[in-house]
């Protein structure tokens, strides 16, 4: 008695004339995807056998259709499609999901002003200016973008960063025949609007003890977080989810997690006192130890404060004490003011102990020029090291 073979899995999406079919070519064997597209088909194996992840995959493929039915014509890569493979591609999920949920609305927006069915190797320096333009004026045309809203140069920069960051990964990324994706990026050498007078404030050190002063008023999280903030010089995103057993008051140190930090990188960082004593306090008022947060959520304990709540907080301190504060001074201006402080050290320590992955970000956007630094540069050209 002969046994019965087992039949091969196979999912059809789509309707005819633009229809996904996953299949295997054998039982237990890779997934593979054939795609019709005006009566042309294309067959290519996935390269796993999750069925689940290759019904999502068939659904994106039939979107990337229904939009641009030349998506499969892979010697004419258009935007929709390229934007659809970058967002699956590892150099984008290998991302926080925060950043991929950003730069996905970013991309989407750009792709959706230049066209989802434009053939990129037609991109040029005209569609950078029509898009940098669009977006200055506040076009209502643009997708996910509120009418009339107008934004600085620096916002559309980092839109088209995001474009040239998928333009790139095409270059570098190969089909299964060992083509290139895409020869060359066709925005190669553009130049990009750059922000001529950024705004990156400072907050003073004469303001900033006016804000503690009158932090408990607001919430006793907010002294601790001023103080920790001023002390280490860290992101709000770093800070805000510290847990106890980061903190070790013995040898006098933290432990940033590669998880909470913008950088992705764990670091083991001394602390100066005032934060030392600042957290010994805290951590004797709260009767906290272990994997429970360093600044506890007034709804959740078990969860750290939502960065939204210590905003709130810093502009009723700032009410408080009736200080004029610019538009864009918050929790990072501390950081500035942390690195502004420090300038005559080995830039490399520096970053090394605020948490700065390049030179470059560290001089250009965090080191700001101030007049007592100005006046020794200019009266004591000899001296090399600024005492602080």
């Amino acid at each position: 008695m002969t046994r019965k073979s087992r039949r091969c899995w196979s999912k059809s999406i789509g309707e005819r004339g633009n229809r996904v079919r996953l299949y295997e070519k054998y039982h237990g064997g890779p997934i593979m995807r054939s795609v019709f597209v005006n009566r042309k088909e294309v067959r290519k194996s996935l390269g796993h056998r999750d069925k689940e992840k290759a019904i999502r995959q068939g659904y994106e493929m039939l979107s990337a259709l229904l939009a641009n039915e030349k998506a499969l014509d892979e010697r004419s890569l258009t935007l929709g499609m390229l934007a659809d493979l970058y967002l699956q591609s590892p150099a984008h999920l290998s991302k926080k999901e925060r950043t991929q949920r950003a730069d996905e609305r970013t991309l989407r927006r750009v792709v959706g002003f230049l066209g989802p069915a434009r053939n990129v190797e037609s991109l040029s320096e005209s569609d950078v200016k029509r898009y940098t333009m669009a977006r200055r004026q506040g076009d209502g045309s643009l997708p996910r973008v509120q009418p009339g809203r107008q934004v600085r140069d620096r916002t559309i920069e980092a839109d088209l960063v995001i474009l040239l960051a998928a333009l790139n990964w095409a270059v570098r990324e190969r089909t299964t025949e060992g083509r290139r994706l895409l020869k060359e990026n066709s925005l190669f050498g553009v130049r990009l609007p750059r922000e001529k007078n950024p705004r990156r404030p400072v907050m003073m050190h004469d303001e900033y003890l006016k804000l503690v002063d009158v932090a408990e008023r607001v919430h006793p999280l907010l002294d601790l977080a001023l103080i920790v903030a001023e002390g280490t010089g860290r992101r709000i995103s770093a800070w805000r989810n510290l847990r106890w057993d980061d903190v070790n008051f013995q040898n006098g140190t933290i432990r940033w997690r590669a998880e909470t930090d913008k950088t992705g990188f764990e670091q083991v960082v001394p602390m100066t006192e005032p934060v030392k004593d600042a957290l010994a306090a805290a951590r004797r008022a709260q009767g906290a130890i272990g994997n429970t947060p360093v600044f506890k959520a007034p709804k959740d304990p078990s969860k750290p404060c939502n960065r939204h709540l210590f905003d709130d907080w810093l502009r009723k301190a700032y009410e408080i004490t009736e200080i004029p504060r610019e538009k864009w001074t918050m929790w990072h201006s501390i950081r500035r003011k942390w690195a502004t402080e420090r300038k005559g050290y080995p830039v490399r320590d520096v970053m090394e102990a605020g948490g700065w992955k390049n030179e470059e970000t560290l001089l250009r956007s965090y080191q700001q020029p101030d007049a007592e630094t100005v006046r020794q540069v200019v009266l004591h050209p000899t001296q090399r090291l600024i005492t602080r």
